[in-house]
């Protein structure tokens, strides 16, 4: 399957996870509190224990599920476009809180999007991290070819001089002399 179809099939696949992941039904209660406009709410920034409740297993686990996120986004970008990638992946994860503040068992909260940017950075770096290595390889296998290339050639002899003198010399004779001399 060639990679431009692959990589938005693949892109989409992993998406579908992740909704489901964040924004589908849990079988345990959600743990925590929630302000009554969840991200949205400014005060909720600042407050100290935002940043203080919750497990630090759940802040990995919401890097470690953004960062292929990251990845996949930067390689559907490119290099030259990789800004886009991190601004996509930061808008999906303000999309999912925003999305989780009418769900009943889901928190809507700022430590997630923060946990949700850092594991899309990350990727986006691991992504570009890959791109200056493919460069490098491209350049290291490149460059005995274009050592070779770049280096004057000499004109090579097939034979040697004195085997080029005493080749016999064959002439042409006109056609007409030719001719005559058969008659």
């Amino acid at each position: 399957m060639p990679r431009r179809v692959a990589l938005p099939l693949l892109t989409a696949a992993y998406l579908a996870l992740v909704a489901w992941a964040t924004l589908g039904p849990v079988s345990w209660h959600a743990i925590g509190y929630e302000a009554t406009y969840g991200v949205l709410t400014p005060s909720i920034w600042l407050d100290r224990s935002t940043w203080t409740t919750g497990s630090m297993f759940e802040f990995v686990a919401n890097v470690a599920m953004f960062l292929p996120v990251g990845v996949l986004f930067a390689m559907l970008a490119g290099p030259r476009r990789w800004v886009w990638a991190l601004v996509g992946a930061g808008a999906l994860s303000l999309v999912i809180e925003l999305a989780q503040i009418p769900i009943g068992d889901r928190i809507s909260d700022p430590r997630d999007l923060l946990a949700n940017a850092t594991g899309a950075l990350v990727g986006v770096l691991l992504a570009a991290i890959g791109w200056v290595c493919s460069l490098a390889w491209r350049a290291l296998t490149r460059q005995p070819a274009a050592a070779a290339a770049a280096a004057p050639v000499e004109p090579v002899d097939v034979e040697p001089a004195a085997v080029q003198r005493a080749a016999p010399q064959t002439t042409t004779r006109p056609q007409a002399e030719l001719s005559r001399t058969a008659r």
